[in-house]
């Protein structure tokens, strides 16, 4: 059974207290995994850039390992080390997150081949959560940004029945940060295509219309 530690945010900001935070990010860079809020969900992280931890998300979740993982970043920056970033990427980005939607774009050399890209293209979303936000930045690298349950199962709150449902490496020590307050989306981010011949295309439809998409990218 995996051995939960429980956080919360420790500032009326909806920040970790520098300490949890840090010790969460080094969990993370370290190849373990973490419980963090978002909007849309809690989701099961791992350090994108190390695929011994990817696979143990995976392993979690039992997910196919054909499907590949989308990826959380803390902000820009971040995703434009790990993406290439068109001129629209940017704008979607820059005006709907931190929030729910997802772009696919071209991945770098910075993201391993599998896993969480796929045929060279990535997933990128910036999560509107303080602490989540603050621990991929301490972290330095992106997270994936996969939803806590078992593959094919409904997302629910997290609390101890939702984690034993889960596929756990023996006596994992997982930081979970809760905050069941942050998730105010019932549906899944907006995911928009950005790598398609024929211009952008809204895959799925979440709390972001494909209606504002498209206008955001008309200006």
């Amino acid at each position: 059974m995996v051995n939960a530690r429980w956080l919360a945010p420790g500032s009326p900001s909806g920040l970790l207290r520098l300490g949890d935070a840090e010790d969460v990010a080094a969990v993370l860079a370290g190849g373990g995994l973490a419980v963090l809020p978002t909007e849309t969900g809690y989701m099961l992280a791992a350090a994108a850039t190390i695929e011994a931890a990817v696979l143990r998300v995976f392993k979690a979740k039992r997910r196919d390992l054909a499907h590949p993982m989308h990826i959380a970043c803390a902000s820009l920056e971040m995703a434009a080390h790990f993406a290439k970033l068109t001129p629209d990427a940017r704008k979607v980005i820059g005006a709907f997150t931190p929030g729910p939607l997802t772009v696919v774009v071209e991945k770098t050399s910075e993201l391993p081949d599998k896993l969480v890209t796929h045929q060279g293209t990535v997933g990128i979303r910036v999560p509107d959560h303080p602490a989540t936000l603050q621990v991929i930045a301490a972290a330095g690298v992106p997270v994936t940004a996969t939803s806590l349950n078992p593959s094919g199962a409904e997302s629910r709150p997290v609390d101890a029945d939702v984690l034993a449902e889960l596929e756990w490496d023996t006596s994992e020590s997982l930081p979970v940060v809760v905050d069941h307050a942050s998730i105010r989306h019932s549906l899944a981010s907006t995911l928009v295509l950005l790598t398609d011949p024929d211009g952008p295309r809204v895959l799925r439809e979440g709390p972001v219309s494909a209606a504002q998409v498209q206008e955001t990218l008309a200006r």
